[in-house]
Protein backbone atom coordinates (compact mmCIF):
# COMPACT_ATOMS: atom_id res chain seq x y z
CA UNK A 1 0.00 0.00 0.00
CA UNK A 2 1.25 3.54 -1.13
CA UNK A 3 1.23 6.16 0.81
CA UNK A 4 1.50 10.02 0.26
CA UNK A 5 4.90 11.24 1.93
CA UNK A 6 5.09 7.67 3.71
CA UNK A 7 7.25 4.99 3.45
CA UNK A 8 4.89 1.96 1.58
CA UNK A 9 4.13 -1.05 3.77
CA UNK A 10 2.53 -4.41 2.85
CA UNK A 11 -0.96 -5.28 4.32
CA UNK A 12 -2.53 -8.48 4.61
CA UNK A 13 -6.80 -7.30 2.81
CA UNK A 14 -9.24 -9.48 3.84
CA UNK A 15 -12.01 -9.40 0.89
CA UNK A 16 -13.61 -12.57 2.69
CA UNK A 17 -13.29 -13.24 6.47
CA UNK A 18 -14.82 -16.82 7.46
CA UNK A 19 -15.47 -16.66 11.22
CA UNK A 20 -16.01 -20.44 10.78
CA UNK A 21 -12.83 -21.16 9.70
CA UNK A 22 -11.08 -18.07 11.15
CA UNK A 23 -12.86 -17.53 14.25
CA UNK A 24 -9.51 -14.92 15.33
CA UNK A 25 -11.01 -12.58 12.93
CA UNK A 26 -14.29 -12.01 14.09
CA UNK A 27 -13.64 -9.43 16.70
CA UNK A 28 -11.58 -7.52 14.35
CA UNK A 29 -14.10 -7.67 12.00
CA UNK A 30 -17.30 -6.23 14.26
CA UNK A 31 -14.69 -3.27 15.95
CA UNK A 32 -13.49 -1.92 12.54
CA UNK A 33 -9.99 -3.48 13.56
CA UNK A 34 -9.41 -5.96 10.65
CA UNK A 35 -7.21 -3.48 8.30
CA UNK A 36 -5.32 -1.46 10.70
CA UNK A 37 -1.63 -0.33 10.45
CA UNK A 38 1.00 -0.23 13.05
CA UNK A 39 0.77 3.44 13.24
CA UNK A 40 -2.90 3.58 14.29
CA UNK A 41 -4.64 3.79 10.68
CA UNK A 42 -7.24 1.80 9.29
CA UNK A 43 -7.77 1.04 5.90
CA UNK A 44 -11.28 0.79 4.73
CA UNK A 45 -11.97 -2.00 2.05
CA UNK A 46 -15.27 -4.01 1.24
CA UNK A 47 -15.26 -7.73 2.33
CA UNK A 48 -17.45 -10.26 3.13
CA UNK A 49 -18.57 -11.11 6.73
CA UNK A 50 -19.19 -14.78 6.29
CA UNK A 51 -20.81 -17.14 9.56
CA UNK A 52 -21.55 -19.97 8.44
CA UNK A 53 -22.88 -21.00 11.21
CA UNK A 54 -25.29 -18.63 11.84
CA UNK A 55 -26.06 -18.26 8.13
CA UNK A 56 -24.89 -15.06 7.55
CA UNK A 57 -23.46 -13.59 4.51
CA UNK A 58 -22.98 -9.67 4.32
CA UNK A 59 -22.06 -7.75 2.20
CA UNK A 60 -19.92 -4.93 4.06
CA UNK A 61 -19.32 -1.81 2.39
CA UNK A 62 -16.75 1.55 4.31
CA UNK A 63 -18.67 4.70 4.63
CA UNK A 64 -16.10 6.34 2.40
CA UNK A 65 -17.00 3.88 -0.29
CA UNK A 66 -21.48 4.31 -0.30
CA UNK A 67 -20.87 5.40 -3.95
CA UNK A 68 -19.50 2.48 -4.94
CA UNK A 69 -22.46 0.45 -3.53
CA UNK A 70 -23.88 -0.49 -7.19
CA UNK A 71 -20.42 -2.14 -7.96
CA UNK A 72 -19.63 -3.86 -5.03
CA UNK A 73 -22.58 -5.66 -5.37
CA UNK A 74 -21.67 -6.13 -9.07
CA UNK A 75 -18.69 -7.86 -8.14
CA UNK A 76 -20.39 -10.12 -5.45
CA UNK A 77 -23.47 -10.93 -7.72
CA UNK A 78 -20.81 -12.08 -10.77
CA UNK A 79 -18.86 -13.97 -8.42
CA UNK A 80 -21.75 -16.33 -7.35
CA UNK A 81 -23.08 -16.42 -10.31
CA UNK A 82 -19.80 -18.45 -11.79
CA UNK A 83 -20.53 -20.88 -9.12
CA UNK A 84 -22.31 -23.81 -9.45
CA UNK A 85 -26.28 -23.21 -8.22
CA UNK A 86 -25.53 -26.08 -5.90
CA UNK A 87 -22.44 -25.11 -4.38
CA UNK A 88 -24.14 -21.71 -3.00
CA UNK A 89 -26.41 -22.11 0.11
CA UNK A 90 -29.88 -20.01 0.09
CA UNK A 91 -28.68 -17.83 2.83
CA UNK A 92 -25.47 -16.87 0.68
CA UNK A 93 -27.73 -16.12 -2.28
CA UNK A 94 -29.80 -13.46 -0.21
CA UNK A 95 -26.92 -11.70 1.56
CA UNK A 96 -26.82 -8.84 2.88
CA UNK A 97 -25.67 -5.34 2.78
CA UNK A 98 -24.52 -2.66 5.19
CA UNK A 99 -22.47 0.50 5.91
CA UNK A 100 -19.66 0.17 8.37
CA UNK A 101 -18.28 -1.76 11.52
CA UNK A 102 -21.33 -0.21 13.09
CA UNK A 103 -23.73 -1.42 10.34
CA UNK A 104 -22.08 -4.87 10.90
CA UNK A 105 -22.93 -5.32 14.86
CA UNK A 106 -26.10 -4.08 14.64
CA UNK A 107 -26.81 -6.72 11.88
CA UNK A 108 -25.46 -9.07 14.01
CA UNK A 109 -27.23 -8.05 16.64
CA UNK A 110 -30.41 -8.12 15.21
CA UNK A 111 -29.59 -11.82 13.73
CA UNK A 112 -29.31 -13.51 17.13
CA UNK A 113 -32.47 -12.01 18.48
CA UNK A 114 -34.40 -13.45 15.77
CA UNK A 115 -34.99 -16.69 14.11
CA UNK A 116 -33.71 -15.69 10.37
CA UNK A 117 -36.48 -16.51 7.56
CA UNK A 118 -35.11 -17.17 3.49
CA UNK A 119 -37.95 -15.59 2.73
CA UNK A 120 -37.74 -12.58 4.57
CA UNK A 121 -34.23 -12.33 3.04
CA UNK A 122 -33.38 -9.87 0.52
CA UNK A 123 -33.53 -11.80 -3.65
CA UNK A 124 -30.83 -12.32 -5.53
CA UNK A 125 -32.25 -14.77 -7.53
CA UNK A 126 -35.08 -14.45 -10.06
CA UNK A 127 -34.32 -12.63 -13.64
CA UNK A 128 -30.72 -13.54 -15.10
CA UNK A 129 -28.43 -10.47 -13.85
CA UNK A 130 -25.63 -9.27 -15.85
CA UNK A 131 -23.24 -7.51 -13.33
CA UNK A 132 -21.64 -4.57 -15.73
CA UNK A 133 -25.22 -4.06 -16.25
CA UNK A 134 -26.48 -1.96 -13.02
CA UNK A 135 -29.50 -1.11 -13.65
CA UNK A 136 -30.78 -4.31 -13.95
CA UNK A 137 -29.29 -5.43 -10.53
CA UNK A 138 -30.70 -1.96 -8.82
CA UNK A 139 -34.29 -3.52 -10.37
CA UNK A 140 -33.44 -6.82 -8.57
CA UNK A 141 -31.87 -5.46 -4.71
CA UNK A 142 -33.01 -2.40 -3.35
CA UNK A 143 -30.17 -0.27 -1.09
CA UNK A 144 -28.66 -1.36 1.96
CA UNK A 145 -30.66 -0.40 4.95
CA UNK A 146 -33.76 -0.12 3.07
CA UNK A 147 -36.06 -2.98 5.11
CA UNK A 148 -35.33 -0.78 7.95
CA UNK A 149 -37.69 1.62 7.96
CA UNK A 150 -39.75 0.42 4.46
CA UNK A 151 -43.53 0.14 5.89
CA UNK A 152 -43.25 4.13 6.04
CA UNK A 153 -40.32 5.34 3.76
CA UNK A 154 -39.20 4.81 0.27
CA UNK A 155 -35.19 4.40 -0.45
CA UNK A 156 -34.19 6.65 -3.64
CA UNK A 157 -30.84 5.34 -4.75
CA UNK A 158 -28.83 6.59 -8.41
CA UNK A 159 -26.45 4.71 -10.53
CA UNK A 160 -25.18 6.56 -13.92
CA UNK A 161 -27.00 9.57 -13.63
CA UNK A 162 -30.71 7.72 -13.38
CA UNK A 163 -32.99 7.67 -9.99
CA UNK A 164 -34.22 4.44 -8.55
CA UNK A 165 -36.92 4.51 -6.12
CA UNK A 166 -37.81 1.42 -3.99
CA UNK A 167 -41.15 0.99 -2.16
CA UNK A 168 -42.76 -1.71 0.02
CA UNK A 169 -45.81 -2.55 -0.36
CA UNK A 170 -47.72 -4.46 2.54
CA UNK A 171 -50.30 -7.29 2.37
CA UNK A 172 -52.67 -5.40 2.99
CA UNK A 173 -52.26 -2.90 0.17
CA UNK A 174 -50.27 -5.31 -2.14
CA UNK A 175 -51.82 -3.40 -5.12
CA UNK A 176 -50.58 -0.25 -4.19
CA UNK A 177 -48.22 1.26 -6.08
CA UNK A 178 -48.54 0.65 -10.15
CA UNK A 179 -48.01 2.64 -12.90
CA UNK A 180 -51.34 4.16 -13.22
CA UNK A 181 -52.07 4.89 -9.91
CA UNK A 182 -48.58 6.26 -8.47
CA UNK A 183 -47.13 10.08 -8.55
CA UNK A 184 -44.12 11.54 -7.21
CA UNK A 185 -44.05 14.62 -4.94
CA UNK A 186 -41.47 16.97 -3.70
CA UNK A 187 -42.23 18.85 -0.49
CA UNK A 188 -40.03 21.05 1.26
CA UNK A 189 -41.25 21.52 4.97
CA UNK A 190 -38.86 23.97 7.25
CA UNK A 191 -38.49 23.07 11.04
CA UNK A 192 -36.49 25.64 13.23
CA UNK A 193 -35.57 27.11 9.66
CA UNK A 194 -33.66 23.72 8.55
CA UNK A 195 -34.91 22.66 5.20
CA UNK A 196 -35.96 18.92 4.73
CA UNK A 197 -37.00 18.10 1.56
CA UNK A 198 -39.27 15.16 1.32
CA UNK A 199 -39.65 12.80 -1.82
CA UNK A 200 -43.28 11.22 -1.55
CA UNK A 201 -44.50 8.21 -3.52
CA UNK A 202 -48.27 8.08 -3.51
CA UNK A 203 -50.59 6.05 -4.93
CA UNK A 204 -54.68 7.70 -5.00
CA UNK A 205 -56.46 4.15 -5.53
CA UNK A 206 -54.45 2.47 -2.34
CA UNK A 207 -54.27 5.56 -0.31
CA UNK A 208 -50.64 4.48 0.25
CA UNK A 209 -48.09 6.82 1.04
CA UNK A 210 -43.85 6.35 1.84
CA UNK A 211 -41.76 9.20 1.99
CA UNK A 212 -38.27 9.64 1.80
CA UNK A 213 -36.18 12.41 3.51
CA UNK A 214 -33.41 14.49 1.91
CA UNK A 215 -30.80 17.26 3.55
CA UNK A 216 -30.31 19.55 0.60
CA UNK A 217 -26.60 20.57 2.38
CA UNK A 218 -25.90 16.57 1.52
CA UNK A 219 -23.89 15.63 -1.31
CA UNK A 220 -25.77 12.53 -2.27
CA UNK A 221 -29.31 13.92 -1.40
CA UNK A 222 -28.45 17.37 -3.30
CA UNK A 223 -27.45 15.09 -6.45
CA UNK A 224 -30.90 13.26 -6.30
CA UNK A 225 -32.62 16.65 -6.07
CA UNK A 226 -30.06 18.01 -9.08
CA UNK A 227 -31.59 15.08 -11.24
CA UNK A 228 -35.23 15.89 -10.44
CA UNK A 229 -34.27 19.27 -11.20
CA UNK A 230 -33.07 18.37 -14.55
CA UNK A 231 -35.76 16.18 -15.74
CA UNK A 232 -38.36 14.81 -13.05
CA UNK A 233 -38.58 11.18 -13.10
CA UNK A 234 -37.87 7.71 -11.34
CA UNK A 235 -37.79 4.18 -11.84
CA UNK A 236 -40.25 2.62 -9.38
CA UNK A 237 -39.26 -1.01 -7.77
CA UNK A 238 -42.05 -2.29 -5.33
CA UNK A 239 -41.39 -5.18 -3.13
CA UNK A 240 -43.71 -7.59 -1.08
CA UNK A 241 -44.25 -7.98 2.59
CA UNK A 242 -42.00 -11.74 1.32
CA UNK A 243 -39.24 -9.23 0.09
CA UNK A 244 -40.36 -10.37 -3.27
CA UNK A 245 -39.96 -7.84 -6.37
CA UNK A 246 -43.57 -7.11 -7.15
CA UNK A 247 -43.04 -4.87 -10.14
CA UNK A 248 -41.47 -2.22 -11.50
CA UNK A 249 -42.36 1.05 -13.77
CA UNK A 250 -41.20 4.60 -14.62
CA UNK A 251 -43.02 7.66 -12.99
CA UNK A 252 -42.65 11.17 -14.28
CA UNK A 253 -44.23 14.35 -13.50
CA UNK A 254 -43.89 18.09 -14.41
CA UNK A 255 -41.71 18.73 -11.02
CA UNK A 256 -38.96 19.75 -12.25
CA UNK A 257 -39.40 23.40 -11.71
CA UNK A 258 -40.78 22.62 -8.05
CA UNK A 259 -37.55 20.91 -7.63
CA UNK A 260 -35.58 23.96 -8.62
CA UNK A 261 -37.10 26.30 -6.23
CA UNK A 262 -36.65 24.09 -3.58
CA UNK A 263 -32.96 24.03 -4.01
CA UNK A 264 -33.00 27.34 -4.34
CA UNK A 265 -34.65 27.62 -1.26
CA UNK A 266 -32.34 25.54 0.72
CA UNK A 267 -29.33 27.67 -0.67
CA UNK A 268 -30.30 30.67 1.39
CA UNK A 269 -31.29 28.55 4.94
CA UNK A 270 -28.65 28.75 7.45
CA UNK A 271 -25.97 25.60 7.73
CA UNK A 272 -27.28 23.04 10.25
CA UNK A 273 -24.96 20.99 11.57
CA UNK A 274 -26.29 16.85 11.03
CA UNK A 275 -27.14 15.71 14.43
CA UNK A 276 -29.73 19.33 14.09
CA UNK A 277 -30.81 18.22 10.62
CA UNK A 278 -31.72 14.48 11.63
CA UNK A 279 -33.67 15.72 14.53
CA UNK A 280 -35.77 18.33 12.15
CA UNK A 281 -36.13 15.12 9.90
CA UNK A 282 -37.44 13.36 12.74
CA UNK A 283 -39.60 15.69 13.43
CA UNK A 284 -41.21 15.24 10.05
CA UNK A 285 -41.73 12.02 10.49
CA UNK A 286 -44.06 12.06 13.38
CA UNK A 287 -45.60 14.80 11.70
CA UNK A 288 -45.78 14.05 8.22
CA UNK A 289 -46.59 16.63 5.53
CA UNK A 290 -50.06 15.79 4.43
CA UNK A 291 -50.10 13.96 0.85
CA UNK A 292 -54.06 13.88 0.97
CA UNK A 293 -55.81 15.53 -1.77
CA UNK A 294 -57.23 19.12 -0.87
CA UNK A 295 -59.27 21.42 -3.31
CA UNK A 296 -56.91 24.39 -4.65
CA UNK A 297 -57.73 26.28 -7.97
CA UNK A 298 -54.69 24.99 -9.65
CA UNK A 299 -56.06 22.62 -11.91
CA UNK A 300 -56.67 22.76 -15.81
CA UNK A 301 -60.13 22.96 -16.62
CA UNK A 302 -62.24 24.11 -19.46
CA UNK A 303 -63.34 27.72 -19.86
CA UNK A 304 -65.78 29.17 -17.56
CA UNK A 305 -68.98 28.15 -19.20
CA UNK A 306 -70.70 31.37 -17.16
CA UNK A 307 -70.10 34.30 -15.11
CA UNK A 308 -71.00 32.70 -12.12
CA UNK A 309 -68.75 29.93 -12.20
CA UNK A 310 -65.87 32.31 -13.66
CA UNK A 311 -66.74 34.34 -10.38
CA UNK A 312 -66.50 30.81 -7.87
CA UNK A 313 -62.93 29.79 -9.62
CA UNK A 314 -61.61 34.10 -9.24
CA UNK A 315 -62.70 34.11 -5.45
CA UNK A 316 -60.83 30.66 -4.68
CA UNK A 317 -57.74 31.93 -6.81
CA UNK A 318 -57.99 34.65 -4.71
CA UNK A 319 -57.80 32.60 -1.31
CA UNK A 320 -54.77 30.96 -2.75
CA UNK A 321 -53.08 34.30 -3.89
CA UNK A 322 -51.64 35.18 -0.70
CA UNK A 323 -47.47 34.32 -0.21
CA UNK A 324 -47.81 31.75 2.34
CA UNK A 325 -50.48 30.16 -0.14
CA UNK A 326 -48.55 30.35 -3.15
CA UNK A 327 -45.76 28.96 -0.98
CA UNK A 328 -47.99 25.91 -0.19
CA UNK A 329 -49.13 25.43 -3.25
CA UNK A 330 -45.98 24.78 -4.86
CA UNK A 331 -43.50 23.74 -1.81
CA UNK A 332 -45.90 21.96 0.19
CA UNK A 333 -48.53 20.70 -1.19
CA UNK A 334 -46.20 20.09 -5.18
CA UNK A 335 -48.52 21.58 -7.41
CA UNK A 336 -46.33 21.69 -10.67
CA UNK A 337 -45.17 24.72 -11.27
CA UNK A 338 -46.80 24.24 -15.34
CA UNK A 339 -50.21 23.72 -14.08
CA UNK A 340 -49.59 26.35 -11.19
CA UNK A 341 -49.42 29.27 -13.26
CA UNK A 342 -51.53 28.18 -16.90
CA UNK A 343 -54.53 27.47 -14.37
CA UNK A 344 -53.97 30.99 -12.67
CA UNK A 345 -53.92 32.57 -16.32
CA UNK A 346 -57.11 30.79 -17.04
CA UNK A 347 -58.65 32.39 -14.11
CA UNK A 348 -57.75 35.63 -14.81
CA UNK A 349 -58.67 35.63 -18.66
CA UNK A 350 -62.10 34.07 -17.48
CA UNK A 351 -62.33 36.91 -15.05
CA UNK A 352 -61.43 39.29 -17.73
CA UNK A 353 -63.88 37.59 -20.37
CA UNK A 354 -66.50 38.51 -18.01
CA UNK A 355 -65.60 41.79 -16.45
CA UNK A 356 -65.09 40.24 -13.09
CA UNK A 357 -63.33 42.64 -10.78
CA UNK A 358 -59.87 41.37 -9.20
CA UNK A 359 -57.54 42.35 -6.48
CA UNK A 360 -55.20 44.40 -7.66
CA UNK A 361 -52.52 41.87 -6.75
CA UNK A 362 -54.41 39.82 -9.85
CA UNK A 363 -54.55 42.93 -12.28
CA UNK A 364 -50.66 43.17 -12.01
CA UNK A 365 -50.36 39.41 -12.57
CA UNK A 366 -52.65 39.54 -15.23
CA UNK A 367 -50.64 41.95 -17.04
CA UNK A 368 -47.25 39.94 -16.44
CA UNK A 369 -49.63 37.05 -18.42
CA UNK A 370 -50.05 39.32 -21.56
CA UNK A 371 -53.95 40.33 -21.15
CA UNK A 372 -53.52 43.79 -21.32
CA UNK A 373 -50.71 46.00 -21.85
CA UNK A 374 -50.63 47.76 -18.24
CA UNK A 375 -52.89 47.81 -15.49
CA UNK A 376 -55.01 51.13 -17.06
CA UNK A 377 -55.73 49.10 -19.71
CA UNK A 378 -56.83 46.27 -18.09
CA UNK A 379 -59.06 47.67 -15.56
CA UNK A 380 -60.32 49.32 -18.62
CA UNK A 381 -61.27 46.19 -20.69
CA UNK A 382 -63.07 44.86 -17.45
CA UNK A 383 -65.29 47.76 -17.47
CA UNK A 384 -66.74 47.24 -20.60
CA UNK A 385 -66.60 43.64 -20.77
CA UNK A 386 -69.09 43.84 -17.47
CA UNK A 387 -71.05 46.96 -19.35
CA UNK A 388 -71.59 44.38 -21.79
CA UNK A 389 -72.69 41.20 -19.79
CA UNK A 390 -74.82 42.89 -16.97
CA UNK A 391 -77.81 43.53 -18.83
CA UNK A 392 -77.89 40.11 -19.14
CA UNK A 393 -76.49 38.86 -15.85
CA UNK A 394 -78.98 37.06 -14.69
CA UNK A 395 -78.74 34.56 -17.96
CA UNK A 396 -74.97 34.49 -16.82
CA UNK A 397 -75.95 33.25 -13.66
CA UNK A 398 -74.77 36.41 -11.29
CA UNK A 399 -77.34 37.58 -8.67
CA UNK A 400 -78.08 41.03 -7.54
CA UNK A 401 -75.95 40.94 -4.94
CA UNK A 402 -72.73 39.78 -6.45
CA UNK A 403 -73.67 42.43 -9.35
CA UNK A 404 -73.49 45.17 -7.24
CA UNK A 405 -70.63 43.99 -5.76
CA UNK A 406 -68.55 43.43 -8.73
CA UNK A 407 -69.44 47.02 -9.28
CA UNK A 408 -68.33 48.53 -6.33
CA UNK A 409 -65.06 46.29 -6.94
CA UNK A 410 -64.26 47.97 -10.26
CA UNK A 411 -65.01 51.25 -8.95
CA UNK A 412 -62.12 51.32 -6.47
CA UNK A 413 -59.84 50.01 -9.15
CA UNK A 414 -60.61 52.54 -11.03
CA UNK A 415 -60.10 55.35 -8.67
CA UNK A 416 -56.70 53.27 -8.18
CA UNK A 417 -55.89 53.45 -11.71
CA UNK A 418 -57.29 56.04 -12.59
CA UNK A 419 -59.06 55.21 -15.39
CA UNK A 420 -61.52 56.76 -17.36
CA UNK A 421 -65.16 56.24 -16.34
CA UNK A 422 -66.75 57.76 -19.54
CA UNK A 423 -70.03 55.90 -20.70
CA UNK A 424 -67.80 53.88 -22.68
CA UNK A 425 -65.65 52.57 -19.82
CA UNK A 426 -68.38 53.07 -17.22
CA UNK A 427 -67.29 51.96 -13.85
CA UNK A 428 -70.50 53.52 -11.92
CA UNK A 429 -72.99 52.91 -14.27
CA UNK A 430 -76.33 52.02 -12.65
CA UNK A 431 -77.51 48.39 -13.45
CA UNK A 432 -80.59 49.08 -15.82
CA UNK A 433 -81.81 45.85 -15.87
Amino acid sequence: MFRTDREPVEIDVFRVVNVGEHPELREPALNGTLHHLDDGEVVEVPFIYHDPDAQDFVLVIPHEARSRELSERAKLLDSLMKEHDEDVPDYVRHFAIVFGRNGLGSHIDDAQTMDVDVTELEPVDGIPVIASYYPRLAGLLPPAGFWDRAQAELAPLIDDDELWVFVHASEDDHEAFTEASSDLLVQLKTVDQIPVCILALTDDGAHAVRRAYLNPVRSADGRILELLRRDFHATVVVYSDQRQLLRSFRVEAPRAANAKMIIGRAEFAPQAPPERWEDAAEACRSTPVSVDPIEHPFMLEDDAPTAAEALRRLSHLEVWSSPDKIEEALLVRSVPRTIFELSRRRVVADALRFGLAMSNSLVLQAVRFGLAADAQGLVAALARQFDQIVSDASAQGLDDAQIQANRESLERLCLLHGTSTGHALSCTMEHSG
